[in-house]
């Protein structure tokens, strides 16, 4: 990555075919210079197919483009190294020959031109463990705010889950002009605040245990405030210079094994 420039590179890989793999431990490490980290499981009608020598190769890419279209789901994200574990009999499913997304960017603030690279692990139960549940990371985001300059702005919104969940992570994500991010959980009508962070750089992961339950129809509610320094509007978008006001919730369904991938996007 050149001085002063950014880079946002994708590639995609299939899950080896010889069986289903149960994820029960994402750990990543950055090396060099990053703004994020995702991962994404395909999960349209190509999400079996077979990955070309182009798309398995590094390139440039357009970030989330597949999560936003509904073609695949977000399982796992970082901004610096980090780990997330599953409770005790849930874990990340993926299927034999699915396609994984990597989406990597990274922003280089230095004069020097840098190398920049992800690792990632992905590790499975313990042999004998039961797995009862499947969890995924529910997506919730806000595009439909804007920020006049040299203003403080915050704005809220929320969404409803459309079936019974048990949430065990909830962690945010803004830019940098991101001052204070909070989440409510609204139950049978009555809101509790869940989580509160302001780091957007190095966003917090908060757990819960026991898990915080939601059942259809109940909301999860989020404000995002920032602070405009600049001489100009900013308005939701992905560019590194535009803003986001976004929670991802790490879940699995209260009843039965899976559940398909949730998904809200309020404008």
């Amino acid at each position: 990555v050149q001085s002063g420039k950014e880079r946002q590179v994708c590639k995609t890989i299939n899950v080896p075919s010889d069986g289903s793999f149960d994820i029960v431990r994402f750990s990543s490490r950055m090396v060099g210079i990053s703004h994020h980290f995702n991962l994404y499981k395909v999960i349209d009608d190509t999400a079996f197919n077979p990955v070309t020598t182009d798309e398995s190769t590094v390139h440039d890419c357009s970030p989330a483009a597949e999560q936003l279209r509904g073609d695949a789901a977000y399982i796992f994200g970082s901004a610096s190294d980090r780990v997330m574990e599953t409770p005790p009999g849930v874990a990340f499913n993926l299927k034999p020959g699915q396609r994984l997304i990597l989406e990597y960017h990274a922003i280089n603030y230095t004069t020097e031109t840098i190398e920049a690279a992800l690792e990632i692990d992905l590790e499975g139960p313990l042999p004998g463990e039961v797995i009862e549940h499947h969890a995924d990371i529910i997506w919730f985001a806000n595009w439909g705010f804007f920020l006049p300059p040299g203003q403080e702005t915050s704005d809220t919104t929320s969404c409803a889950v459309p079936y019974d969940v048990e949430i065990f992570g909830l962690m945010s994500h803004f830019h940098e002009l991101g001052t204070n991010f909070t989440i409510e959980a609204i139950k049978a009508g009555e809101a509790a605040q869940v989580y509160e962070d302001d780091d957007w750089a190095h966003p917090k992961y908060q757990s819960f245990a026991p898990t915080l339950s939601l059942a259809a129809g109940d909301k999860i509610r989020w404000t995002c405030t920032w602070n405009n320094t600049r001489d100009t509007l900013v308005l939701p978008n992905k560019g590194s210079k535009d803003e986001m006001c976004m929670v991802f919730a790490a879940a699995y369904p209260k009843a039965g094994l899976s559940g398909d991938p949730i998904q809200c996007n309020k404008f």
